[in-house]
């Protein structure tokens, strides 16, 4: 098998890129580190909708809940949860936020915690994922191999960060997708 077992990887295409660094020693950890994230990134745009997230940053920023009583917000996290639905990545960002929120923990620092320990969560289960595919087609130590450089790399990233990134590249690409309805509102002229 000439091409690498990355190529039959039934992952999207970013998991197969990251597979391929991560299987090929000649791309340093931090190449790995940034294929991990462009990943889940990718992951991230195609599973989370906007208005989860939405409801999310308002929970932890106390929007509807000034005193940051528990109690509201895990009844309004309660609620959040059937716009997760269809999407584990959202489903698993409700759940971390309801663990966060039973620590009392508020606020965007806590929101970006959430969002990136559910992004490594699904880092952690493509790479079980990912390591089962190389053990079928490939070697026992290169699948052992793979796995010690994406775990590496997961478990490098800082899940505030992460959640930053994730969360900033989402609200980014929903406000440039935004429809224009005025005459106003269209090309810039020169």
């Amino acid at each position: 098998m000439s091409d690498g077992p990355h190529r039959s990887l039934q992952m999207r295409k970013l998991w197969k890129v990251l597979a391929m660094r991560a299987d090929q020693s000649a791309y340093a950890a931090e190449e790995v580190a940034e294929a991990v994230t462009n990943a889940l990134i990718g992951d991230f745009k195609n599973e989370v909708k906007f208005s989860l997230l939405s409801a999310l940053k308002a929970i932890f920023t106390g929007l509807n809940n000034s005193l940051e009583s528990p109690e509201i917000a895990l009844q309004e996290l309660a609620d959040a949860k059937s716009l997760a639905a269809g999407s584990v990545f959202g489903m698993n960002a409700v759940e971390w936020s309801i663990e966060l929120i039973r620590n009392g923990k508020f606020g965007l620092d806590a929101f970006y915690d959430a969002v990136g320990l559910a992004a490594k969560m699904r880092g952690y289960a493509n790479i079980r994922s990912a390591e089962e595919h190389y053990v079928r087609k490939s070697t026992l130590e290169r699948a052992v191999h793979l796995k010690q450089r994406l775990t590496s790399a997961v478990s490098g990233l800082s899940e505030g960060l992460l959640g930053s990134i994730l969360v900033g590249s989402e609200f980014a690409s929903a406000q440039r997708s935004r429809k224009k309805t005025h005459l106003d509102e269209g090309v810039q002229l020169s």
